[in-house]
């Protein structure tokens, strides 16, 4: 896998592989999806199911060198940035870099992993959006796509 990835990706991988795979391994499609979205993919559940089916070994275990191959197949399919970028712009019926809030809003609600209402009025007020007004879609995507911290 060193060919795919940068000894420091690698080594970022690894870090947050052990912190939660105590013993080396992962037994559970919930723990693969914990590492992965602590690595900031976002993984859908049947590709987590998908994932863990195909790379788990006979003895349900999914070691460190499968969860490079697994991290390997994601990252080539996934461009969070890019696929939400898209259903904006797509929405911007005026080319201006805008789009209503209900449009944004009904994105979250009904693609993808679907946000509730809870989710998005609190994205959109972390955002300092408005609940009926114009999203500038460069910088609501940047906004959501910068990982918070973690302190």
């Amino acid at each position: 896998m060193a060919r795919y990835f940068t000894g420091e990706k690698i080594e970022q991988f690894k870090e947050c592989f052990d912190f939660h795979a105590r013993r080396g391994h992962i037994s559970h499609e919930g723990d693969l999806s914990i590492i992965m979205r602590s690595l900031s993919f976002s993984p859908t559940r049947e590709e987590i199911s998908k994932y863990f089916k195909k790379h788990v070994s006979h003895e349900g275990q999914l070691d460190f060198a499968s969860f490079l191959d697994v991290m390997h197949e994601h990252s080539s399919v996934e461009n969070c940035k890019k696929e939400l970028q898209a259903a904006l712009v797509a929405q911007d019926r005026s080319h201006l870099g805008y789009v209503n809030c209900t449009d944004v809003r009904q994105i979250l609600t009904s693609m993808g992993e679907k946000l509730s209402r809870n989710e998005v009025d609190t994205l959109f007020r972390e955002a300092g959006i408005p609940p009926n007004g114009q999203v500038k879609i460069s910088e609501f995507v940047q906004t959501v796509m910068t990982p918070s911290p973690d302190y």
